[in-house]
């Protein structure tokens, strides 16, 4: 591969020239099929990827026998993973999987180390470099993870849909910066899902969307966040522009019963919308771990404050058949 094709890649792009030099020659590349292992969780580490094209996926095995995963992250291009092949002798701590055909730039723990034997020096600025993204990837992590911890605190202690509403949206718009927001739950009597919070939006009261609406269609049907980073052309889902949520980029995510006499729409309790109107590729794959990391703690305490309401309902009624007797 040409060092200017690597200079295309924002990874080297953003590399001083002298450890360009140094990296380049020990670059090498393969390419995998969307679904493909690119390595397994436990597997010995020899190597580092960056992703010249495509999409992979990092997840954490849950259950092997049944296929259970926890999604740790989607990279593009770019981006780089399994990079502790270089600075540690442990085995992978998780799973990569094409999630696209990728095509790979690796650099082998083996060239690495024998740089570091050759020239210390050269050696040590790569690490340096590594170590900043590195730094900065955890930084991001960590507010992330801040973000959960509070979000979760918060729900917890919510006495009503509506203060549960309030604090979704406060802390999803603090984190992700969208320019407009819906809260939306289903309405049991009303059999339609009703907004119950809205930012940048100017919807009256009462608002709604059909069991048929594209979107609760999707969601029902896939059960997982809906990303879009160009939603006018999106094929997945059929938008107008008369849509309550049209726009250039949306990130959608449910959440749901965990009440077994609840059977219908696959237990669908409601979904966040989070939308920029006018700007493509607003979202991230990170936005959408995040949304749907929050969108779990809703569905907990959305099924919490339906049992509250639920045993005062219970109260009142006894109360008031004890005072007919």
């Amino acid at each position: 591969m040409s060092f200017e094709e690597l200079k295309n890649i924002s990874l080297f792009r953003n590399m001083s020239d002298d450890i360009f030099q140094i990296v380049a020659p020990l670059v090498g590349e393969e390419n995998f099929k969307a679904g493909q292992v690119i390595f397994k969780e436990g597997s010995s580490a020899d190597r580092l990827f960056i992703i010249k094209n495509g999409e992979a996926e990092i997840r954490k095995v849950i259950a092997k026998e049944e296929e259970r995963y926890k999604l740790i992250a989607v990279l593009d291009k770019g981006e780089f993973f399994g990079e502790m092949a270089i600075f540690l002798d442990q085995p992978r701590s998780a799973e990569a999987v094409a999630k696209t055909d990728t095509t790979l730039l690796t650099i082998s723990k083996k060239d690495f180390s024998d740089l570091f034997n050759s020239s210390p020096a050269a050696a040590f600025k790569i690490m340096e470099f590594f170590t900043s993204v590195i730094m900065d990837r955890l930084r991001n992590t960590t507010n992330e993870l801040v973000t959960i911890y509070e979000t979760g605190r918060l729900v917890s202690a919510a006495r009503s849909v509506s203060e549960l509403s309030d604090i979704v949206m406060e802390k999803a718009f603090g984190a992700i910066e969208p320019e407009a927001g819906l809260f939306i739950i289903w309405n049991t009597f009303n059999r339609e899902f009703e907004v119950y919070g809205q930012k940048g939006f100017d919807l009256g009261i009462g608002a709604d969307l059909p069991e048929s609406d594209p979107l609760v269609k999707w969601l029902v049907e896939n059960g997982e966040p809906f990303l879009s980073f160009d939603l006018k052309n999106d094929n997945r889902i059929s938008i107008s522009e008369e849509s309550i949520y049209s726009g250039s980029s949306m990130l959608a995510s449910p959440f749901f019963s965990h009440d077994s006499s609840v059977a219908s729409r696959n237990d669908l309790s409601g979904f966040i919308i989070l939308l920029n109107r006018t700007r493509q590729n607003a979202f991230s794959y990170e936005h959408m771990i995040l949304l749907s990391a929050i969108s779990g703690y809703v569905s907990v305490a959305f099924d919490n404050l339906q049992y509250m309401q639920e045993a005062i309902d219970r109260s009142r009624l006894s109360r008031a058949k004890a005072t007919i007797q």
